[in-house]
């Protein structure tokens, strides 16, 4: 084995590690005297600095602070692209940044999909919707309902589940067909 793909691996194992860190780091935040503990400390001082630029690019969202979801993907991206360049002995540099890429734009599809999927099992269960969460996610996923609102000109729990159907069949032509059939023609190369 080469000592550029030990050295990778060993990278892409620290990056799971400090993905760890700052899921814990997230989770403090349900017990917000943890924060003054000594391991809040420490993974206060690990987190923030990535966390703190993130948050200036993504605002909070309903109240929700995206940014280490965002962190977390970001960790996620780097450490695949690490291990598919070392399993691929680093021959084909493009391929692998083109299958991040479309993992990347895979997993935001799946994040719309189960975002307006909870949209509309919300609106079938009458759910209160001054309830935070459930204002959230409404507020999350008007975005992408208005426009097919106005497109279709229906209501909004209409216009959520067609804007469903919409991320499923995005979802699974993407996933499924279009990334699957352009990474094997990069490969090809």
């Amino acid at each position: 084995m080469h000592l550029a793909v030990i050295l990778v691996n060993d990278v892409a194992f620290l990056l799971d590690i400090y993905a760890l860190c700052i899921l814990a780091w997230a989770f403090m935040s349900f017990f917000p005297e943890a924060y003054a503990t000594p391991v809040g400390h420490l993974l206060e001082a690990l987190v923030m600095p990535v966390i703190r630029p993130l948050r200036r690019i993504l605002p909070s969202i309903g109240g929700l602070d995206f940014s280490p979801l965002l962190a977390l993907v970001l960790i996620y991206a780097l450490g695949s692209l690490l291990k598919n360049l070392a399993d691929n002995s680093f021959a084909n540099p493009v391929s692998s940044i083109f299958q991040i890429i479309f993992e990347f734009i895979t997993a935001v599809v799946l994040v719309i999909l189960v975002l307006l999927l909870i949209r509309v099992l919300i609106s079938a269960l009458h759910v209160d919707p001054w309830h935070p969460f459930v204002y959230a996610i409404k507020r999350i996923t008007d975005g992408f309902i208005a426009p097919i609102q106005r497109a279709a000109k229906v209501q909004v729990e209409m216009a959520a589940v067609i804007g469903l159907v919409i991320a499923v069949v995005v979802y699974i032509a993407l996933a499924q067909v279009l990334f699957p059939t352009l990474l094997s023609g990069l490969n090809r190369l």
